[in-house]
């Protein structure tokens, strides 16, 4: 039995069924912003949203002159750490980056790192499994870039690696996965021990078609490697870093080496979340919302509007029944087929 797509009307079509309550989790029509069923913490402008078995709604709103963004759901799924930029230098404030943790309860923000000069930035946040810490990447200014970890009980800071950003760790703890010399022009994938400091750089002879990369994550299982890479184009230097065009959605197997692309996408700078079990891959573009399986078997498509420079984070799975509702409403069946 074959499958065949639509056009973009179809995709236009297909959000709009798809979010007036065909999801399998009993949300009221205006209630569902992206079809899917768990904890989801994302932006909407400059402001973050939460959605929930209550359903979409506005979370923490930004304050003058700021944009939320990069939001990290705690493991334990009751607090949420995110970035605070500082968009101008009005009132005496400086342009630059905050850290900030708040409760998806009672969401009071509170600073847990702040930035003290002009252009000094902090970046992606994750929490340590045990929920106790944070590990981010800390931009101080004059071409440094580190990655840190942050003790939230003790307020103790120490970098885990210099020369190196967008760190993830290890489901387990004891790894963690980044992008080393992010200022060379000629940054890798690196998964470092944490117990002994050993490194093992996932690309050493530059054999992958996607550079460059951004945003490594642990699947759930520690097995592989998700993350997002350029298309084809070459790092011309530092200071285009980041800007190298369209990047796609990647997996790469630890143990076996297979790299797949899971989403041709051609987005710019997205973002995505993993599934609790591993088999979906959630992905915000400006373009649209995607949701593609850790193991493709269709072409990408959107399934909700996409926000541009947005951030994402998720805890939940995808039913069977919500995966086959979300494919029949994107895809139909040719004329005749049974």
């Amino acid at each position: 039995m074959m499958l065949r797509r639509r056009g973009l009307a179809l995709l236009v079509l297909a959000w709009a069924f798809v979010a007036c309550g065909s999801g399998s989790d009993g949300l009221a029509d205006a209630e569902r912003r992206i079809p899917v069923s768990g904890l989801l913490v994302f932006t909407v402008g400059v402001d973050l949203w939460i959605q929930d078995d209550q359903g979409a709604r506005p979370l923490i709103q930004a304050g003058q002159d700021q944009q939320l963004l990069q939001p990290a759901i705690s493991p334990d799924g009751e607090r949420v750490a995110y970035v605070v930029f500082q968009l101008t230098n009005a009132e005496g404030t400086s342009i630059g980056t905050d850290l900030a943790v708040a409760s998806l309860d009672d969401p009071q923000q509170e600073i847990v790192v702040r930035h003290t000069r002009q252009a000094e930035f902090v970046w992606s946040p994750r929490w340590t499994p045990d929920g106790q810490s944070l590990i981010f990447t800390h931009e101080p200014g004059e071409l440094t870039i580190r990655v840190v970890r942050l003790d939230l009980q003790r307020r103790e800071a120490e970098v885990v690696r210099e020369d190196a950003r967008d760190a993830d760790v290890s489901p387990d703890g004891a790894r963690i996965v980044f992008v080393n010399t992010p200022y060379s022009g000629d940054p890798h994938l690196v998964v470092r021990n944490l117990s002994d400091g050993s490194e093992t750089v996932l690309d050493p002879e530059r054999e992958w078609p996607p550079m460059p990369v951004r945003l490594p994550r642990f699947a759930p299982d520690g097995e592989s490697v998700v993350f997002s890479g350029g298309q084809f184009l070459p790092q011309v230097s530092a200071r285009v870093m980041g800007l190298n065009g369209p990047e796609d959605i990647w997996s790469y197997q630890l143990t076996t080496g297979v790299l797949t692309q899971l989403a041709a996408i051609g987005e710019d700078q997205p973002d995505f979340a993993i599934s609790d079990d591993g088999r979906h891959v959630l992905i915000m573009g400006a373009f649209g919302m995607y949701l593609v399986e850790a193991v493709p078997r269709d072409p990408p498509y959107a399934i909700a509007p996409g926000e541009f420079h947005g951030g994402i984070d998720w805890t939940g799975n995808i039913s069977d029944h919500e995966w086959q509702t979300i494919r029949e409403s994107v895809f139909e069946l040719p004329d005749g087929a049974q």
